[in-house]
């Protein structure tokens, strides 16, 4: 069986990840079904459509009331705790379906019967011995839980116990070595979200949310058998948290975190792409700052973009070598207008969508995170380099925007571009430091669109 490190880290990224049916399998095939705890099924008491539809438009006939109650109690909750793999490979469906039927779209009242249905069980799930993947499952719906349903996250008001929850769960889990760490990612995604509707929570608990994800951005060293790439995955939801809030903390301690993250050199470049990004949500904060240390800031931005320029500029190299046989003749194509294209004569096959799609993201992340903390910057100079910075990038985004370009004119900009960025940077004396190996599909992965939380299968694999 392999490590729940294996599975985490194949789970984490983007929403390339394995399905809880196949992982929840392969989990559960070395483990007797009783080594795990389930709560009984009971009778339904309703069907499945009556029971969406009295969550709709209640009825006064107590009767109905009494089923359904024991149709959420008796029946769904413990459904989602049954540990075989056809159960579990179910689980997120039943989770997903749940919070659709009983809570976002169910009548008020139900809706808050619900949720404290929901919330006086899950607690006892989550530190229970039951499946890995249900424990995950109902920290996850924990994660869910609203005082206040709305149709956009921003209209929610994330239930306050289910919130306190969260936050004392990561703050205590990220220093515990017994803490299951998929436990924490699923606290976290919980966490995330209730950053984006902060202000429908007590002042107590805006606090608390906003400590717990700095925690984990500032943490360096996870007591938890997860690989690096995992606890950059976790630095990356804290400042994705971070940033949802807005605020640049006290002394500026978000400020610095953010710049410490974005600066680490032994993170995965992606992984510091993605967080320098996160500073948009900073900018109305930026445009009033005080006491920010501009050559710091303007330090790691430039550190930042020197080590994708040389970085990419490497790859250009490389694929430009590829592609140009003996003599300086073309043995492969363009994407769609030169030589053999995909199908040409040439051996070498042009680089897939998401290489060019890694390109334009990680100069798109790094122009967010320039034109962000620009406003905080009160020297000309340091300006001045940062907009040459973008200046350089722009040409490049632009044609990797662009499905006309062709792949060697790209890597053609792309080392124009580098030169460009070192040209700028020496002025400060940054230069490029060798980005920690990274194999494409990695860089696809954690650059995918969509920014999905991790999968459910992260908990599968827990010890």
């Amino acid at each position: 069986m392999l490590p729940a490190r294996h599975f985490i880290a194949r789970a984490m990224p983007g929403r390339l990840f394995f399905s809880l049916a196949l992982v929840a399998t392969v989990v559960a095939a070395p483990h007797a079904v009783a080594q795990f705890d389930a709560l009984k099924v009971g009778n339904p008491a309703m069907s499945l459509t009556r029971a969406r539809s009295y969550a709709k438009r209640p009825t006064g006939d107590a009767e109905q009331k009494a089923n359904f109650e024991k149709f959420i109690k008796a029946y769904y909750l413990p459904l989602m705790t049954q540990n075989d793999a056809a159960s579990l490979s179910n689980l997120a469906k039943l989770r997903s379906d749940f919070v659709r039927s009983f809570l976002r779209s169910a009548d008020a009242t139900v809706a808050a019967d619900v949720t404290n249905w929901t919330m006086a069980g899950m607690p006892q799930i989550v530190k229970g011995s039951y499946h890995p993947a249900v424990r995950y499952n109902a920290m996850l719906l924990i994660g869910d839980l609203d005082a206040q349903y709305g149709s956009r996250t921003a209209d929610a008001k994330p239930l306050p116990q289910a919130n306190e929850y969260l936050a004392k769960y990561v703050s205590g889990g990220i220093n515990t070595p017994k803490a299951p760490a998929p436990l924490i990612v699923g606290a976290l995604v919980g966490l995330e979200r209730h950053a984006g509707s902060l202000a429908g929570l007590p002042a107590a608990n805006q606090t608390a949310t906003a400590t717990a994800l700095l925690a984990v951005l500032e943490k360096e060293d996870f007591p938890h058998d997860i690989q690096p790439s995992v606890a950059q995955w976790l630095n990356v939801m804290a400042a994705r948290g971070l940033g949802k809030i807005g605020a640049l903390g006290d002394g500026n301690k978000v400020h610095l975190a953010m710049m410490k993250a974005i600066g680490n050199e032994e993170a995965r470049l992606n992984t510091r792409v993605r967080i320098a990004e996160q500073l948009e949500g900073f900018k109305p904060a930026y445009e009033s700052a005080t006491g920010i240390d501009e050559k710091q800031t303007v330090e790691t931005l430039l550190q930042l973009a020197t080590d994708i320029a040389a970085n990419e500029k490497e790859r250009a190299v490389e694929y430009e070598e590829e592609i140009v046989g003996p003599g300086g003749g073309i043995s492969g194509g363009y994407r769609g207008d030169f030589g053999g294209g995909y199908g040409g004569a040439g051996d070498t096959e042009l680089p897939s969508e998401y290489q060019v799609r890694r390109i334009l993201l990680r100069l798109s992340g790094l122009k967010k995170g320039i034109d962000a903390v620009k406003p905080a910057l009160k020297d000309a100079r340091y300006v001045g380099m940062l907009d040459a910075v973008v200046e350089a990038a722009d040409p490049v985004i632009d044609e990797a925007s662009d499905r006309n370009t062709g792949e060697l004119q790209l890597t053609e900009h792309v080392k124009q571009m580098a030169s460009k960025i070192a040209e700028t940077t020496a002025a400060l004396g940054v230069e490029a430091v060798e980005a920690p190996p990274e194999s494409d599909e990695e860089a696809a992965e954690e650059l995918m669109e969509g920014n999905a939380p991790p999968a459910e299968t992260a908990a599968a694999a827990a010890p």
